[in-house]
């Protein structure tokens, strides 16, 4: 037999109380940080700041899986736009390096992830702050 105690489950709030509205509206706040981001780029530090703070007073309840929603987002969205930064100088350096004709299949990955991958994350990106956005607004879990 095991002489650990079992693990306390967390702490389960009602729904409507004021902690659950709270988490709701700073839930609901983040998503549209994140969509604000799309125009002016920085918004979406503020929501991922918030989420980090919030992620574990919202633990057991529906708001914890949408703030590691926006965590995850975030950091997806941070890695992919930088390895479709760095990757276009390396790019453009191959495409137009006359007297290395030979690296020009180089140049073919980076410009594939930037004129292909990148779209792709938009979307997702997109398709994951509307997402949870919506079902933020309907109480439910992402």
């Amino acid at each position: 037999m095991s002489d650990t105690p079992p693990i306390a489950a967390p702490p389960q709030f009602p729904a409507g109380t004021a902690d659950q509205t709270s988490l709701r509206a700073l839930a609901i706040v983040s998503y549209v940080l994140f969509l604000l981001a799309c125009f002016n780029g920085f918004t979406a530090i503020i929501g991922v700041l918030i989420a980090y703070v919030k992620r574990r007073d919202a633990a057991g309840t529906v708001w914890h899986s949408h703030f590691a929603n926006v965590i995850l987002v975030f950091w997806v969205t941070v890695g992919g736009a930088l390895l479709g930064v760095l990757s276009w100088p390396v790019a453009f350096g191959a495409l137009f390096a006359r007297h290395f004709f030979w690296l020009w299949p180089t140049a073919v990955f980076p410009l594939f992830f930037g004129f292909l991958i990148i779209p792709l994350l938009a979307l997702w990106y997109l398709y994951r702050i509307i997402r949870g956005l919506i079902r933020a607004g309907e109480d439910r879990s992402y």
